[in-house]
């Protein structure tokens, strides 16, 4: 009886552990639920950006209100040498710029705000972690980077493309220039997309480019865009994804891509396909 006692102790004391293959199969089971969470994950951390980013844009949009409303429904100008690619700009160096922009002291040095960027100065908005996209890959795009140090000396960057601007160049002509300089919201009979994620794919003064892309949102592809009546909204369709990565690189992505590029954003896509040759389908 003693004997029996003691093997049923030593049997019980050598299943105290795990043995090698449980411990496999239990290692197997932990991966492959990391496997299958991980992509849920990184989706749901990418919605909650991208809901910030639309947030964003809707404060802007709002502002912009604001803006207009002391100002005869004019939207906040930009000085005449702004070209239509560079409207992410907040700042522009104390130099010979012309015109319309506003100084305003930021960390013990005054700069030229300008375009959106007047909407800080003027304290409408007064954080400026507002106008940066937490899902923009680029560092000079982004908070702090694009805010405290911005490569291009004396020019603030943000996340976000303005639609007004100031410079002719290729394509571009003065009544181009006007027309923009001269929207108003007592006029406009239907909303125009004024705000917007910044649309161009990249540029190698920007960062690694094609390898990366200053689209915001890409999986799935899609962008936030501001109205002039105050709404935004996200949406992913083929078509401007599609222009953007395939038709920009091959067809030029110049100040004439992002002026139509607007156009486009408005639900006018006539003039872009008409411009660069773009297949019927691209822009369905």
């Amino acid at each position: 009886m003693q004997k029996s006692n003691q093997k049923a102790r030593s049997y019980r004391q050598r299943r105290v552990g795990f043995t090698l293959i449980e411990l496999l199969v239990v290692i197997s089971i932990i991966a492959l639920l990391i496997g299958l969470l991980l992509p849920a994950l990184k989706k749901a951390k990418e919605s909650a950006r991208r809901a910030i980013c639309l947030s964003n844009l809707r404060q802007i949009s709002n502002g912009l209100h604001v803006y207009a409303n002391e100002f005869d429904g004019r939207f906040p100008p930009t000085h005449l040498e702004m070209n239509a690619s560079l409207i992410f700009e907040l700042t522009v160096p104390r130099t010979q710029y012309l015109g319309y922009y506003m100084n305003y002291e930021v960390d013990g040095q005054t700069f030229q705000f300008l375009g959106h960027g007047i909407l800080y100065s003027m304290e409408i908005i007064p954080d400026i972690k507002v106008f940066y996209c937490p899902s923009q890959r680029y560092d000079n795009f982004s908070y702090p980077k694009g805010w405290h140090n911005a490569p291009w000396g004396g020019y603030r960057a943000c996340s976000y493309y303005y639609r007004l601007f100031g410079q002719l160049s290729g394509g571009i002509g003065q009544l181009d220039v006007d027309r923009l300089h001269n929207y108003s919201l007592h006029d406009l009979n239907e909303p125009i997309a004024i705000e917007a994620d910044i649309f161009h794919p990249g540029s190698s003064s920007w960062g690694p480019y094609p390898e990366d892309t200053a689209w915001a949102h890409v999986e799935p592809p899609g962008i936030n865009v501001a109205y002039s009546d105050g709404h935004a909204e996200h949406f992913s369709d083929k078509g401007s994804w599609a222009y953007a990565q395939i038709a920009a690189p091959v067809y030029g992505a110049g100040d004439r891509f992002v002026m139509l590029f607007w156009e486009y954003l408005d639900g006018k896509p006539e003039r872009l396909a008409q411009s660069f040759a773009l297949p019927p389908d691209l822009l369905d």
